[in-house]
């Protein structure tokens, strides 16, 4: 199970690993190689053709829109937009940095400027790549090769083949990416520019352990280290010992690797960033680890847990949590086994959150993007369309003096084409209202379908979370016999609370995606309430927090579904900011024709400074429960607005240290009605 679970978070990594470039692929574990320029020396960058980019993409772009604001000559305008361009391309706003490069290219292509057409082929190539268009940016990158090869510029030449390398490598074709990168590196060699040279080698070398290519792999790197040591760049030797570690481990000689790891650590300065230095404490663990030295491999995974701290790597801490949980487990040591899984599973939640709320905005900026192309090619065809009117028009006006009877006959000819005009333009503004109305439904249905996401990844969180801390305790063997029978009940009650959740929320979900807005009908909300707590027991229990419910019989006018949502999201807040052996108290009371229900709760209570926040529709806030449990801040806004919904409205009171109390109201309903 650990395995398997290091085994996705290890295939999670790897697009971030491509996006990165191919440098970045090269060394998958070496920040420092993850841009080709950020070790190049005074007197590579005073031979540098192009200048450097600026290290503040957002001055660049400021400085780049002033540019283009003043009147400047032609062969200067090129430049203005690529620098626009590579601005908008550092900023993630790949569809600007298309339209920018798309025009320096224009611009260079009309003054005949071949250097500066070879520079925008290569930033399109890396503006497509950033898009994930790698068909494009294969294209792009071959024309700027071709052209720089005909203008005999060898350094754009090795920057070219950099960029094919790092495309090849985000798709995983090896023996490309290693090619791109050996005449890379054989480029920088032949200019004298020994560390991108060596850079280059230690690259190649990676391309070949990742095919398994064992003895070419150690090859490269070794003339890789060659070309460190002659620099006296300690660090970048580190970073290639490190590598040929890897390669020895995957060939099978754990004495070979562990040799190349304790070389690597005594010569990395310990003023470097941390990143390496856990690197190279992880892979010794892995040796050790191997060979069944567990003491030993704890040791160096703890000592990489120290330099991850420093670095505010969550994913790496993530992780090297999880690794320290199997070894403490396979120790017998279930008590540490079970922090360290804890602490694994609340950086994974949170690195997972992270990464998906980073592809959603890129399939948003993915669909802005297709639809704005979409709109320019439209508008481009009207363009066209239009032109062409206007050059028959101007045919007909020609016409004129050819005599009276060509005079009529134009005159007719354009009287039909006016009125052919003005039924294509009844035509379009139909086809617009069309289009408008489409675009008003499908803006309704995306609010539906963000609505759903957020009560789906919010109320499924808790139910699946005390599943997985169950299975993970059976797994782990830590439950008595006698007590297994009775978690296995309750596993199984559990589970069909949580698939008749997920059946109601996708029934809900169709209803919000047609339209209804809530489905009001007569509930027994102390039916539905009963169902809540048994729901969140686990989770109660696991903290040692007792839930009292004492609401009476009470019958509502609402949605059932809204109103579980409701009850669910109060009760596990206050199970989340409640300590150990605090008390829940569910309850209720009839207010002239409305139920007034209330969850109150022992816990730490709610700073004044952050209740005018919770009180904000439009904002969703959140802190960490008492055991360090993360939330997404949308629970009880979901709250909010599913009690407006139903006619009620919701409220709380809370006492730093006291305990807080949420109440929320519903219209009530009498028991002669019948249930809807």
């Amino acid at each position: 199970m650990f395995c398997t679970l290091r085994a996705c978070l290890l295939l999670l990594m790897m697009p971030w690993l491509c996006a990165n470039g191919g440098w970045a692929y090269a060394a998958w574990q070496q920040p420092p190689f993850q841009g080709r320029l950020v070790r190049v020396t005074p007197e590579e960058q005073q031979a540098t053709p192009q200048p450097l980019p600026s290290p503040d993409p957002a001055e660049s772009l400021r400085v780049a829109r002033r540019q283009l604001e003043l009147p400047m000559q032609a062969p200067l305008r090129p430049q203005a937009h690529m620098r626009m361009a590579s601005a908008l391309l550092d900023l993630r706003r790949y569809h600007e940095a298309l339209e920018h490069a798309l025009l320096a290219l224009r611009h260079s292509q009309a003054g005949n400027d071949a250097r500066n057409t070879a520079h925008t082929y290569d930033l399109l190539g890396r503006v497509q790549a950033a898009r994930g268009d790698s068909g494009r940016a294969h294209q792009w990158y071959q024309r700027a090769l071709q052209t720089f090869t005909q203008l005999d510029d060898p350094w754009n030449q090795g920057v070219v083949h950099e960029h094919l390398g790092d495309l090849y490598a985000s798709q995983h074709a090896w023996l490309q990416a290693a090619e791109s990168y050996r005449q890379a590196s054989a480029i920088w060699q032949q200019l004298a520019q020994h560390s991108r040279a060596s850079i280059g080698l230690h690259a190649v070398g990676r391309m070949y352990l990742a095919q398994g290519a064992y003895n070419r792999a150690l090859h490269y790197l070794q003339q890789s280290a060659r070309g460190g040591r002659q620099l006296h760049d300690s660090v970048a030797v580190g970073y290639v010992l490190h590598s040929m570690g890897q390669v020895y481990a995957a060939a099978g000689n754990s004495t070979a690797a562990r040799q190349q790891y304790l070389q690597a650590l005594a010569m990395v300065p310990r003023r470097q960033p941390p990143m390496l230095l856990a690197m190279l404490y992880e892979a010794l663990a892995d040796i050790n680890d191997s060979t069944g030295n567990l003491a030993g491999a704890r040791q160096n995974v703890e000592q990489a847990v120290s330099l991850a701290l420093q670095s505010d790597d969550k994913r790496r801490l993530s992780n090297l949590y999880l690794r320290l949980s199997e070894l403490h487990r396979r120790q017998g040591q279930y008590r540490a086994a079970f922090t360290y899984l804890t602490r694994h599973i609340q950086l994974a939640d949170s690195v997972a959150a992270e990464q998906r709320q980073a592809e959603v905005a890129e399939i948003r900026m993915r669909y802005e993007t297709e639809k704005k192309e979409q709109e320019i090619i439209a508008l481009q065809k009207q363009r066209r369309r239009q032109e062409a009117n206007l050059r028959r028009q101007m045919w007909w006006r020609n016409g004129l003096g050819l005599g009276a009877v060509v005079l009529l006959v134009l005159a007719g000819a354009l009287f039909l084409a006016r009125r052919r005009q003005a039924s294509i333009n009844r035509l379009l503004t139909r086809q617009n209202q069309a289009i408008q109305s489409q675009k008003e439904e499908l803006n309704r249905l995306n609010r539906s379908k963000d609505l759903l996401f957020s009560v789906i990844s919010h109320d499924l969180r808790a139910p699946l979370s005390s599943l997985y801390t169950l299975l993970t305790l059976l797994n782990m063997g830590g439950v008595p016999p006698e007590r297994l029978t009775t978690h296995m009940e309750r596993l199984t009650r559990t589970l069909n609370s949580t698939l008749g959740l997920l059946d109601n929320l996708l029934n809900w979900a169709m209803a919000q995606m047609r339209d209804e807005g809530a489905q009001l009908k007569i509930l027994a909300l102390e039916s539905i309430a009963a169902e809540c707590v048994s729901l969140l027991a686990l989770d109660a229990e696991r903290k040692q927090v007792q839930v009292q419910n004492t609401l009476p019989a009470c019958l509502v006018k609402a949605d059932e579904n809204m109103c579980r949502l409701i009850l669910r999201n109060l009760l596990s807040n206050a199970i989340k900011f409640t300590s150990e052996g605090g008390i829940i108290t569910l309850s209720g009371r009839r207010r002239a024709d409305t139920w007034e229900i209330s969850v109150a709760d022992t816990g730490v209570g709610i700073a004044a400074a952050d209740q005018e926040k919770l009180r904000q529709a439009t904002i969703g806030y959140t802190t960490p429960g008492t055991d360090r449990e993360e939330g997404t801040g949308l629970g009880l806004r979901l709250c909010r607005e599913f009690a407006e919904l139903n006619g009620g409205q919701l409220t709380f009171e809370s006492v730093v240290g006291q305990g807080s109390v949420f109440r929320f109201t519903l219209p009530a309903a009498e028991a002669s009605a019948g249930a809807g």
